[in-house]
C-alpha cells in the first residue's frame, strides 16, 4: 500500500504530538491541530496560547504548533 505525501505528513504529525494534539486535515485541504488537553485559562490564552491551530499546510501547522509547545513551556507568571 502506498500513501500519498498529505497521508505522510498526517501520520508523520499525529505522531510527532500524539496525546497532546489531535491532528486533521479539513475537505478544503486546510491543516488542523486541537489541544487533547484541559481547556486553557484566560492567562494563558492572553499569552498567546490557542486550542486550535490552523494552518495551509502540514509544514505551516507544525510551526505554529512547535510556537504553542514553547509558549506552553513558560511558566505562568505569579499573581
Amino acid at each position: 500500500m502506498r500513501f500519498s505525501a498529505e497521508d505522510a505528513a498526517y501520520r508523520q504529525l499525529s505522531s510527532e504530538y500524539a496525546g497532546r494534539w489531535s491532528v486533521w486535515r479539513s475537505d478544503a485541504g486546510r491543516w488542523y491541530a486541537t489541544r487533547m488537553t484541559r481547556s486553557l485559562s484566560r492567562i494563558e490564552m492572553d499569552r498567546g496560547l490557542i486550542m486550535t491551530a490552523c494552518g495551509e499546510s502540514a509544514d505551516e501547522l507544525r510551526a505554529l504548533l512547535m510556537v504553542q509547545e514553547g509558549l506552553a513551556g513558560q511558566p505562568l507568571p505569579s499573581s
